[in-house]
C-alpha cells in the first residue's frame, strides 16, 4: 500500500512528463510561424525592391523618350527614336531577379500632345496627337517569390506588378527683363573710339543714316567738315577782295583774292588777337596755345585791299560764329528741327564743346554724322527722338538679335512655353514696364522688344525694378507646374532707385527665390556689374552668364546669341502626375 507521499511523487511525476509533450508540440507550432514570417519578411521585402526598380527603370525609360522629342521633325521618325530609346534604357534596368525591363512600343509606349488650356487652367493630355510632346510609359513584370510557393503548395508562386510613368519637357514661363538704359547704345557712339576703333564707328553710324532713310537737312553734309564762309564778290574797280573763312573753332584759315594786311580776332570772352603785318593771300590765324581755356573764335575781321570801311569798326570785312550764325551759314535755319526735344543751335553747340567728338576728331566739324551722334548721345529717348528705334546700335541690337533666338526657337518647337517681356528703366514709380504678359503668342513679342531704342523711356539701370516687374507676373500669371524662370540681362550699374539699387535688386531676387522663380543673368560688356549679375543668380539658384566684350561688336553679338541659344535649348525635363 502506497503511502500518501508516494501518490504525491507519482501525480508530480505524470505532471512533469504531460508539460514536456505540451512543450515539444508548441515548440513545433512556433517554429512553423517563424518559418513562415521569415518568408513573408523575405518576399516582402523583395517585392517592396523591385517595385522601386521597376519604377526607376519606367520613370528612366520615360526621360528617355522625351529627350528624342522635336516638334519640327518628321513625327514618324520621332515616334520611332523615342520608341527607341525607352525600350533600350528600360533593358538596361533590372527589376528584381529577373534581368531588364521588357518594353512593347504601341503598348507599353504611348505618345501625344501635352496642351494648356487658359480657360480651364488646366493640362490637357491628347493621346495620340501629334507633335508629339508627351509620352505615358507602363511597365509590368511577373515576380516569382522565394518561399510563399513552398509554404502555400496549393498558392500561386508569384506576383504581377505594374506602374507607369508620363514625361515631358517641363512647360516653362519665361519673363525676358531687358536692360534699355541710355548706355545700351554706347558702342556705336563716338565715346567708344578709343576702344572700338573710328573705322568701326564711322561705319555703324553710316548704317544708321541709311536706316534712317539717309536724311538730309539744309546744307549740312553728310561726312563732317568744317564750314567756310564766303565774303562779299569781288569787286576789282573798289579793289574789293573776295574773302573767305573756314572756322576751325579757336583758329580760322582765311583765304583773299587780294594780300592779307590784317586780321583781328575776338573769342568766347570778349579778348582781341590781332595779326598784323600779313603776307600772301592767304593764312592761318588761332587763339590755340595764346589763351588757357581754349576758347572758340566768335568774331573775324578780314583786312585785305582796301576793303577797311567794309566793317562799322573799320577793320575790314566781318565774319561772325556765333551758334545762330553757324545754323544760318548752314541753311539751317529754314528748316524745322526733325524732332521733340533739341534744336540746330543745340546741336551746333555739342559739335563745338563735346569731347566725344574731338575723340572721333569731329569738333568743330558738323554733318550728319555727328547729328546722328547727338540723338543717340544726348536725346536717346523716344520722346526726345523717337524714330532711334529703327537703327542698329550697339551692344541693344546684339540683345534683340539674342531675344529673337529664344523667342523663334520656342516657336519652333511648339515647346508650350509662354513668355512675357519686362522693360527697365521706366520713369514710374515700378522702375520698369511690363511691355507684355505671359503669352504663347511669342512672336508677338518681337516688335515690342525690337521697336524699342536706348534710354527708351529713361537713360537709368533698375536692376530691381526690372526684377520686380518680371516676378509679379510670374507671380499672377504663371501656370502651376511650369519652369519659371526670368531672363535678366544688363550691360551696366544698377543706379535707380536712388539710396540703395543694388539692395533692392537684392531684396527682389530673394522675393523670387522664396516664389520659386530662377534668374538666369548675363552680363554683356566690360561695364556691366559682373559680381551683382553672380549674386543676383546665386539668390535665386540660377545661373550667370557672361558676354565680357573687349573685342569686336561681331565677336560679342556672336557670344551673346550663344548664350541665349543655350537658354533657349535648356529645358528641364518633368516627370508628371497622370491625368
Amino acid at each position: 500500500m502506497r503511502t500518501v507521499l508516494q501518490n504525491l511523487r507519482l501525480r508530480v511525476e505524470r505532471t512533469r512528463k504531460s508539460r514536456s509533450g505540451s512543450i515539444i508540440a508548441l515548440s513545433a507550432g512556433v517554429m512553423v510561424l517563424v518559418l513562415a514570417f521569415a518568408a513573408f519578411t523575405i518576399d516582402v521585402g523583395y517585392l517592396a525592391l523591385a517595385k522601386q526598380q521597376l519604377q526607376t527603370s519606367v520613370d528612366a525609360a520615360t526621360l528617355a523618350a522625351v529627350t528624342e522629342f522635336d516638334t519640327t521633325a518628321n513625327q514618324s521618325v520621332v515616334k520611332t527614336n523615342a520608341e527607341n530609346a525607352a525600350v533600350s534604357l528600360a533593358a538596361l534596368n533590372e527589376v528584381g531577379n529577373i534581368g531588364g525591363l521588357v518594353l512593347t512600343p504601341g503598348t507599353d509606349i504611348i505618345l501625344g500632345h501635352l496642351d494648356w488650356d487658359p480657360i480651364a487652367e488646366e493640362f490637357i493630355y491628347d493621346w495620340g496627337v501629334t507633335p508629339y510632346n508627351i509620352v505615358k510609359i507602363t511597365g509590368s513584370v511577373e515576380l516569382p517569390l522565394f518561399f510563399a510557393p513552398v509554404i502555400n503548395r496549393g498558392g500561386g508562386a508569384g506576383v504581377s506588378m505594374q506602374t507607369s510613368a508620363i514625361g515631358t519637357y517641363q512647360p516653362r514661363d519665361i519673363i525676358l527683363a531687358l536692360d534699355y538704359s541710355g548706355s545700351m547704345n554706347d558702342d556705336t557712339e563716338f565715346k567708344s573710339e578709343p576702344s572700338l576703333g573710328a573705322t568701326v564707328i564711322d561705319a555703324a553710324i553710316d548704317a544708321m543714316w541709311g536706316e534712317l532713310g539717309n536724311p538730309a537737312y539744309g546744307s549740312l553734309p553728310y561726312a563732317p567738315a568744317f564750314i567756310t564762309v564766303e565774303g562779299v564778290p569781288e569787286d576789282t574797280g573798289l579793289n574789293i577782295p573776295h574773302v573767305s573763312v573756314e572756322y576751325q573753332g579757336d583758329k580760322v584759315s582765311v583765304t583773299s583774292t587780294l594780300d592779307l594786311d590784317q586780321v583781328v580776332l575776338r573769342d568766347s570772352a570778349g579778348y582781341y588777337l590781332t595779326y598784323s603785318d600779313l603776307s600772301g593771300t592767304s593764312g592761318t590765324s588761332g587763339t590755340s596755345g595764346v589763351f588757357a581755356d581754349n576758347r572758340k573764335i566768335r568774331q573775324v575781321w578780314v583786312e585785305s585791299g582796301d576793303n577797311g570801311d567794309l566793317s562799322p569798326e573799320g577793320d575790314g570785312e566781318k565774319f561772325e560764329f556765333y551758334d545762330d550764325d553757324i545754323v544760318t551759314y548752314l541753311s539751317l535755319d529754314a528748316v524745322t528741327y526733325p524732332h521733340s526735344s533739341g534744336s540746330w543751335t543745340s546741336f551746333v553747340d555739342y559739335v563745338n564743346d563735346d569731347s566725344d567728338c574731338g575723340k572721333m576728331h569731329y569738333r568743330y566739324k558738323y554733318g550728319t554724322k555727328c547729328l546722328i551722334n547727338y540723338w543717340n548721345e544726348k536725346k536717346p529717348k523716344y520722346t526726345q527722338t523717337n524714330s532711334l528705334w529703327q537703327i542698329t546700335t550697339q551692344p541693344l541690337n546684339a540683345a534683340k538679335n539674342a531675344s529673337d533666338i529664344l523667342v523663334d526657337y520656342i516657336d519652333a518647337v511648339e515647346a508650350d512655353d509662354q513668355v512675357g517681356l519686362s522693360i527697365y528703366t521706366h520713369t514710374d514709380a515700378s522702375g520698369a514696364i511690363l511691355e507684355s504678359g505671359l503669352t504663347f503668342d511669342v512672336m508677338n513679342l518681337k516688335p515690342l522688344y525690337r521697336d524699342r531704342q536706348a534710354g527708351h523711356y529713361d537713360n537709368m539701370t533698375n536692376i530691381g525694378g526690372g526684377i520686380k516687374v518680371a516676378r509679379e507676373e510670374l507671380e499672377t500669371n504663371a501656370r502651376p507646374q511650369s519652369y519659371k524662370v526670368i531672363v535678366l540681362m544688363t550691360d551696366g550699374v544698377a543706379n535707380r532707385p536712388t539710396g540703395n539699387p543694388v539692395g533692392f535688386a537684392q531684396d527682389q531676387a530673394d522675393l523670387c527665390f522664396a516664389a520659386g522663380i530662377k534668374i538666369l543673368t548675363v552680363s554683356l560688356g566690360l561695364g556691366a556689374d559682373q559680381v551683382l549679375m553672380q549674386d543676383l543668380a546665386d539668390r535665386t539658384g540660377g545661373e550667370h552668364f557672361n558676354v565680357p566684350g573687349g573685342g569686336t561688336i561681331a565677336e560679342y553679338e556672336a557670344d551673346l546669341m550663344a548664350v541665349f541659344q543655350e537658354i533657349a535649348a535648356d529645358r528641364p525635363l518633368k516627370l508628371l502626375p497622370g491625368p
